[in-house]
């Protein structure tokens, strides 16, 4: 069997990196799988079939019922956030580890049921979104442009750089005058 991925006259670091996607992809559903699948077949080996049908039917029941309550509690302070005019990025990133944890712990299996249980533990999200938002920011370019009375400015944020912009409001002095009287 032959995998044939079109790349064309892409450049040679778009050719890489799709190359790198693909691995990643081959790594999630076909090694996992073949892990997983391997461990339960030791586990009924060891255990029996039955201890390890309860326990993959316990930890998917038990995962679903702790991320749901987690999520429920995650939107709450995410709703509470957006009410007080706030940015719920953190909140959000907890949401997005949730969710995913509750994937991995619906997926049958002893490999991703310790990540996903893993991802349900708050210090533990803590730690992974620490080390997911560090990496982030040094992959990504971010760029906001406002217009403020006719004059646009930029700022731009290159991965690995962070820059930080302090501005106040000072009141225009043919205005003010007019203010007050």
């Amino acid at each position: 069997m032959r995998v044939i991925i079109p790349l064309g006259d892409l450049p040679l670091s778009t050719r890489i990196r799709t190359i790198q996607v693909f691995a990643i992809l081959l790594v999630l559903f076909v090694t996992v799988p073949l892990v997983e699948l391997t461990l339960l077949l030791w586990l009924a080996q060891y255990e029996g079939l039955v201890v390890t049908l309860g326990i993959v039917l316990f930890t998917g029941i038990l995962g679903t019922l702790l991320a749901r309550s987690q999520g429920f509690s995650t939107w709450q302070k995410i709703q509470t956030q957006m009410a007080k005019g706030q940015m719920p990025g953190s909140a959000m990133a907890d949401a997005a580890m949730i969710f995913a944890a509750g994937a991995l712990l619906m997926t049958p299996g002893l490999l991703t049921d310790g990540l996903g249980f893993l991802l349900l533990i708050p210090p533990c999200r803590e730690w992974m979104k620490k080390r997911f938002l560090n990496w982030a920011k040094s992959k990504f370019h971010i760029q906001a442009t406002t217009t403020v009375d006719g004059e646009t400015h930029t700022y731009t944020s290159s991965p690995g750089k962070s820059e930080i912009v302090d501005s106040y409001v000072v009141p225009d002095s043919k205005q003010h005058k007019a203010l007050e009287d």
